[in-house]
């Protein structure tokens, strides 16, 4: 597992999009959003305002991994599936 820093790679697509991809900070690995917007993704990197206003095409899961660089693989890792990592509630796989 690699304990080096999380970065990802911003790969430039069409119409103004992009999209990140790197390793799972806690699987190791390989992880790609789905696309979004890049001024929204600068204005996020430059603290313009919080990720969810920045980038609202992307589901939970995919702004974790910017943020944090952990996967939802990573996640369900960490809490053995049990909760729900942006909720904090029991996950419905854990009844």
């Amino acid at each position: 597992m690699n304990k080096e820093p999380h970065v990802h790679q911003l790969i430039q697509l069409d119409n103004g999009k992009g999209m990140a991809i790197g390793p799972c900070y806690k699987t190791g690995e390989e992880y790609s959003t789905k696309a979004f917007d890049l001024i929204g993704y600068m204005s996020w990197i430059l603290d313009k305002a919080p990720i969810q206003e920045c980038l609202p095409e992307l589901n939970d899961e995919d702004r974790e991994f910017l943020i944090s660089g952990i996967s939802p693989n990573g996640w369900n890792l960490i809490f053995d599936n049990k909760w729900c990592h942006y909720s904090g509630m029991p996950s419905p796989k854990s009844y």
